[in-house]
């Protein structure tokens, strides 16, 4: 079993029930509790606001492929999709998908399959 990993804004992940690499867009802990370990909101590839998954979600479904050098500060959904529509996450899902690749040729498993 790994060790449990607290995402952060800006990384990379892969979501193995969708196919997809997504980014990390915000973090949370007012859902589970100041004590919790935070959760994170998912934003994929083509799009997709896939909400948000508590800590357990996260490392169910959930593989860390690294930072992605984007720094982001959420405010609401609908400033979320803009950014998007306008290429602000264009960089940070290049290199999503560079690192992904990377994990592929190396033979990581995916998790949540």
């Amino acid at each position: 079993m790994e060790t449990p990993h607290n995402l952060a804004v800006g990384e990379a992940v892969f979501y193995a029930r969708k196919r997809a690499v997504g980014i990390i867009y915000e973090t949370y802990t007012y859902v589970d509790g100041p004590q919790a370990r935070p959760g994170v909101g998912l934003l994929l590839s083509d799009g997709r606001n896939v909400g948000g998954f508590n800590a357990y979600e996260t490392d169910q479904f959930l593989l860390p492929l690294g930072a992605t050098g984007l720094d982001y500060q959420f405010t609401d959904v609908g400033q979320l999709a803009a950014d998007y529509q306008r290429g602000l996450f264009g960089q940070a899902f290049h290199n999503a998908q560079v690192m992904y690749l990377a994990k592929t040729l190396a033979g990581t498993p995916t998790q949540g399959e």
